[in-house]
């Protein structure tokens, strides 16, 4: 087991992002005061883009895809309907909803480890990217319909999910 006392974990998976960062030529906003940087993604829906907020810890990485619109309050009750059957069932990640607000977005964490700490590796963030960026396009129009009341939340999902 290795000792991680004395070591700056939280610096070493901010170096892992910048490493990806580099190595995958994305512009971004470098880490600030609370430790999150940022990129902006193109995504095939009605909404264009995603922006990543990468939100470096002593322990581990949370990446949060953040969908540019917020629900209404109105359609707030179906639009957490629609994330609930979303959510049912994925395996990596999830979706995070605001009822406060009406922010919604797309959650992955990246676990390094404690006693045996391991900063993430470029593969196991440009997974993370991937895969958060896929669930955005699956999932995103449908969402959209949703929050302005055309369709139901159980008439989204299985449109979406109807070739599984």
């Amino acid at each position: 087991m290795e000792d991680t006392r004395g070591r700056d974990t939280l610096q070493e998976i901010k170096a892992a992002v910048e490493n990806f960062f580099k190595r995958d030529r994305v512009k971004h906003e470098p880490f600030n005061e609370r430790d999150v940087a940022s990129a902006i993604y193109s995504v095939d829906t009605k909404f264009g883009h995603t922006t990543i907020f990468f939100h470096a810890y002593d322990d581990k990485l949370i990446l949060h895809l953040m969908i540019p619109l917020n629900a209404s309050e109105e359609e707030r009750t179906k639009v957490g309907e629609f994330i609930l059957r979303a959510n049912y069932g994925l395996k990596v990640g999830c979706f995070d909803f605001d009822f406060n607000d009406g922010e919604i977005s797309y959650r992955i964490a990246l676990y390094c480890g404690d006693n045996e700490f391991a900063p993430p590796t470029y593969e196991q963030i440009d997974f993370a990217v991937i895969i958060g960026l896929m669930m955005i396009e699956r999932y995103g129009d449908a969402l959209v319909k949703v929050m302005f009341g055309l369709v139901e939340p159980a008439d989204a999902i299985a449109a979406v999910e109807a070739n599984d």
